[in-house]
């Protein structure tokens, strides 16, 4: 494994695939919070999370060669470094259940209304068990540089049919109605997905470049942050704060509006497209991260071999969820903003990176 390698080019795409699903899982919770502002919170929120991955690219660079499970040892010895790396595995496998869950509920609702959302669940599980257990990291990156354009790709080409509809009097008055306040607490919602970048302390170690691979991630999470405000932003000018807040998927419901001289419509099709790329993309990288953590853990010599056993458990977790709406939406970005963003994304990854430059300097004395 240790041969694979994968390129800056990847690395960026990796990134944008994996958070382009942000809207889907945020938008409605943010402009419930900042109103018409909602896409000011986004912007916040991209650099809140663009600080979160100069933050794991640090961590990442002490020790390009080794993943978050060796370098943990390294810096805090064998069992204190073990400890550590617990809740980064759970908060993948329990990020990846919750992700899985929201894509069947999803195309249940627009596409397969007669399919159950376990039988939905089971195919896109096995797709990606199918790719990570067969290519690993390198297959992903493959995945996302051939998907991510095609995802970029369609958002724009929406971004653009959609114009004809805006009525900016909609975002009106700007910052008036919702304050730095709820701009900051708004703000939160995206940083539990844009910031969800900590899998470059498992990947760095694959990249052929880990220096200039890490700043990819870092302009993939840049270019994502701006993507989702405008897409926010445009959502607002044809829905309104008031309706858009009461969406399960404004953006979605916003492609249902798209008409050009009565020619081109109905192509909300294409915002599923985005999804099922998303999803597909995510669900692999984190899958790869947890078994090939979760093998280091154990001490396995095959890192495949725990990909049977955390599948599955990603699986019974996703059917045990209920199904997806807002109050539940709110009570997940609630575990999000008390457990996911200051343990997992900062505070974990700080303190190793605290303690590790420490060291760094103490050994070069």
């Amino acid at each position: 494994m240790n041969t694979i390698k994968i390129s800056n080019n990847q690395v960026f795409w990796i990134t944008l695939s994996v958070i382009s699903m942000t809207l889907f899982s945020t938008q409605s919770l943010v402009i419930q919070t900042s109103k018409q502002d909602a896409w000011v919170s986004f912007l916040i929120g991209g650099a809140i999370a663009c600080g979160i991955t100069l933050l794991s690219r640090a961590l990442s660079l002490l020790y390009p060669e080794q993943t978050l499970g060796e370098f943990s040892k390294t810096i805090l010895g064998r069992w204190l470094g073990k400890i550590v790396v617990v809740p980064f595995l759970v908060a993948w496998i329990l990020i990846s259940s919750i992700l899985l869950r929201r894509f069947s509920d999803f195309f249940q609702m627009i596409l397969f209304d007669r399919t159950p959302t376990s039988v939905l669940m089971l195919l896109m599980m096995a797709i990606a068990v199918m790719l990570v257990s067969t290519g690993g990291i390198e297959a992903i990156g493959r995945c996302s540089q051939l998907l991510g354009p095609l995802i970029l790709a369609i958002i724009v080409a929406v971004a653009c049919l959609s114009y004809n509809n805006f009525e900016f009097e909609q975002i009106m008055p700007v910052f008036k109605d919702s304050g730095v306040e709820a701009l900051l607490r708004g703000s939160l919602a995206p940083v539990t997905v844009l910031g969800d970048t900590v899998f470059l302390l498992m990947v760095t170690k694959f990249m052929e470049n880990p220096r200039q691979g890490t700043k990819s991630a870092v302009l993939g999470v840049a270019v994502g942050s701006i993507i989702s405000s405008v897409l926010t932003l445009m959502t607002l000018s044809i829905f309104g704060s008031r309706l858009s807040s009461k969406m399960l998927f404004p953006t979605f419901e916003m492609m249902r509006f798209v008409s050009l001289m009565e020619f081109i419509q109905n192509i909300e099709i294409f915002s599923s497209v985005v999804w099922f790329f998303s999803v597909f993309i995510k669900l692999s990288l984190y899958l790869f991260t947890a078994s090939y953590g979760v093998s280091q853990w154990l001490g396995l010599k095959r890192w495949t071999l725990s990909i049977w056993a955390i599948a599955p458990i990603m699986y019974l977790i996703a059917w045990k969820l209920p199904q997806t709406d807002l109050s539940d939406a709110q009570d997940q970005l609630e575990l999000g903003i008390h457990y996911l963003i200051p343990i997992v994304l900062i505070g974990l990854p700080f303190m190793l990176w605290a303690i590790g430059t420490m060291r760094k300097r103490q050994s070069s004395l």
